[in-house]
């Protein structure tokens, strides 16, 4: 999906984030490549043309990175990356057109000519079933025929939700939460989330929200932008990864608002001010928003400090376990 791309291309531009998924799980996968530092990576236009005998082509990556090593400031690598929620088998076939198009660009530019290598990363819930690399596209038996003139591995599927647990943990970037859910995705293991802040915050929360098909709302995101520093983690923001839990929280956000209007009428009325009525709607409303939002996160963080984040969608569905947290909380601030 479209929404879900731009999603991981935003997290993946950030050079710390993405030479941390290279080095610890593309380099898995495929040894034999270098390993790489953030402040070595430059990135290129993800747009390219090509004029062919069809006319001028487009060619668009998801994520372009050129690898300037201090022995080879102009470059010694060019990384093209292509993020997939669903398997599409042929998109190993299309990556090395696309090195070629940079190819003819660079060459015509008169630039410097670069070895240039695929990365697929695959987020999907399935398992990736095709070839991985154009050694197993070819069959090995061909491939090894003739290995000079083939490109072999030069292309890599990555299967996040198929890696082992010890190198999803190695990571060390805020991916590793993204690596996380898929594999919990995949195993059928729910996911809680992690105390550890997170540097890029929101970015991350919109990657897994929408790995789990969750649409967050502006007032969601809001909530995650004011969050203090030290709330900033993965365990604050888990509960909405899931259909149910983000439903009943738009449920209760409704049922606030409309208590709000209830609340506004009745005081716009009872003062019979000039435009009380419309006045007091408004601030019936907002103070809705306001107290419906203060409670969800008082509720929130009350759970995660004990443990009990999954509770928060059966306490969001009950009025009676509202009522119940709430004077556990109340008891816990007295004592």
């Amino acid at each position: 999906m479209k929404d879900k791309d731009t999603t991981e291309r935003h997290i993946l531009e950030q050079p710390d984030i993405f030479a941390d998924v290279f080095n610890r799980l593309v380099r898995w996968c495929n040894p034999q490549l270098p390993e790489v530092r953030a402040s070595e990576l430059k990135h290129l236009p993800v747009h390219t043309f090509r004029d062919t005998a069809r006319g001028i082509r487009e060619l668009e990556r998801d994520l372009y990175m050129k690898w300037c090593p201090d022995w080879s400031p102009d470059g010694a690598l060019v990384i093209g990356n292509e993020n997939q929620t669903k398997e599409e088998r042929w998109t190993i076939g299309r990556l090395p057109n696309y090195a070629a198009g940079n190819l003819m660009r660079v060459l015509e530019d008169g630039g410097t000519a670069l070895p240039e290598i695929g990365v697929i990363l695959y987020f999907g819930q399935k398992k990736w079933k095709g070839p991985k690399t154009l050694r197993e596209l070819y069959g090995h038996r061909l491939a090894s025929l003739t290995p000079d003139l083939i490109g072999n591995d030069r292309v890599t599927v990555v299967d996040i939700g198929d890696l082992p647990w010890k190198v999803i943990e190695s990571l060390e970037s805020d991916f590793r939460e993204i690596a996380r859910l898929v594999k919990c995705c995949r195993s059928g293991i729910p996911y809680t989330g992690a105390k550890g802040r997170l540097k890029y915050f929101v970015a991350t929360a919109r990657v897994m929200a929408a790995i789990a098909g969750i649409e967050l709302s502006a007032g969601m995101l809001e909530e995650l932008r004011n969050m203090k520093e030290e709330d900033q983690t993965m365990e604050m923001v888990f509960p909405f990864l899931s259909l149910a839990e983000a439903q009943k929280a738009r449920q209760a956000c409704i049922e606030a608002r409309e208590e709000g209007l209830k609340a506004g009428m009745r005081d716009g009325i009872e003062k019979g001010i000039e435009k009380g009525i419309e006045k007091g709607i408004e601030k019936g409303i907002e103070k809705g928003k306001a107290e419906e939002r203060n409670i969800i996160r008082k509720v929130m963080e009350y759970l995660n400090r004990k443990g009990r984040g999954m509770e928060l969608g059966e306490i969001l569905e009950s009025s009676k376990r509202m009522e119940e947290i709430l004077e556990e909380i109340a008891v816990s601030e007295r004592s």
